[in-house]
């Protein structure tokens, strides 16, 4: 018994050594990621509505399961109430967003006379005798700025919509599939049919509790960005708030990001002690949520080292943009459960991992 022990206990040594790691397996990952980079960069206007689409098919798929249960029917029926009402929703916002955008851009001259009013008043300052330099000021709060960041992400919005149709045709291919998919899978690999359906359940499974969490965080703190900022009469309200809210899809830096925009227009219009009030109660308001109502909401936080969430957001934002920024994270859960599944990959999906004993128990 006690040999036998001491066996196992070898067995494991060298099955969780790193120098005993397959060089074979190594290799084939190396040109999966290789030729997935060339494919995400290259093929982006294929692969992306792909991705959109197979992540709007995971969230509709629960409510469209009870939808189907409770007026029967096709199954088509109930998926394509929940996307019409998706996609009237994306439609609706991007274009509110947009003619935000445009009266933004119609009363960036009043804003300017604001912002040089403002600079004359610094200029005017004599603190001890120093007269501060507003160069440096000048070019760090400007319309310009303001209206570059909101015009990028209302264009990324508007691409994105432009695309829906791409995403429409994805997705009902996909809805199609997804009825006799899994009895193709069970025929072609009767042994592998079990580890792909889990991996297609809690995939759904991790997408959904990750968007339902952060849009609810998401939500709520732009609805408290919206009482601040109608407050303290920051004008066009509506934009700053959307882009708050799509923003924080965006880990860790999304929501500070969010709120430069505003801040720089409350520096530009309001005065001065209403601007540093405005500044420390968005600041505030993005910390409670993100620091404490979120892991409260959530129960625990997306179990993925920060370092390896950061670096995917930097990845996907270089490769696709704002859009590549949000969707970053959904493509990290589902690739990590799918490392997860093979024996021979889980110590990758161990190392990416927030809290490895959880993992390697």
């Amino acid at each position: 018994m006690r040999h036998d022990y001491f066996g196992i206990l070898i067995v494991m040594a060298k099955s969780t050594s790193l120098a005993k790691v397959d060089s074979g397996t190594l290799a084939n990952i190396s040109i999966v990621l290789f030729v997935s980079v060339l494919a995400i960069i290259h093929l982006k206007a294929v692969i992306q509505p792909l991705v959109v689409a197979t992540l709007i098919f995971f969230l509709i798929r629960p409510p469209a399961q009870w939808l189907e249960e409770r007026i029967g029917g096709h199954p088509l029926i109930a998926y394509g109430v929940l996307v019409v009402a998706v996609m009237g929703f994306l439609l609706f916002a991007s274009n509110s967003m947009y003619e935000a955008m445009q009266s933004f851009t119609n009363d960036a001259p009043e804003l300017q006379k604001s912002l040089d009013e403002k600079v004359a008043w610094v200029e005017e300052l004599s603190i001890f005798g120093y007269q501060p330099n507003t160069s440096t000021l000048t070019d760090l709060v400007t319309i310009e700025t303001v209206n570059s960041y909101a015009a990028g992400f209302v264009g990324t919005l508007a691409g994105f919509t432009t695309g829906l149709v791409t995403v429409l045709i994805f997705l009902l291919f996909i809805i199609l599939e997804a009825e006799t998919l899994p009895k193709r899978i069970k025929a072609a690999y009767p042994d592998d049919v079990d580890r792909v359906m889990s991996v297609a359940s809690d995939s759904g499974d991790g997408i959904n509790t990750y968007v339902i969490t952060r849009a609810s965080v998401a939500f709520g703190q732009a609805v408290v960005a919206a009482v601040v900022l109608s407050y303290m009469e920051i004008p066009f309200v509506f934009l700053w708030v959307s882009i708050t809210f799509l923003m924080d899809f965006i880990p860790y830096v999304g929501a500070l990001l969010s709120i430069i925009p505003p801040i720089l227009l409350g520096l530009i219009v309001l005065p001065q002690t209403s601007a540093l009030i405005l500044i420390a109660l968005l600041i505030a308001n993005q910390q409670v949520w993100g620091g404490i109502i979120e892991p409260q909401l959530a129960g625990q936080r997306l179990d993925m080292s920060p370092i390896v969430l950061l670096l995917l957001v930097a990845f996907w934002g270089w490769a696709w943009g704002i859009m590549g920024m949000v969707l970053g994270v959904p493509l990290a859960v589902i690739m990590k459960i799918g490392l997860e599944s093979d024996p021979r990959t889980r110590p990758i999906a161990i190392m990416l991992s927030r809290d490895p004993d959880s993992k390697s128990s």
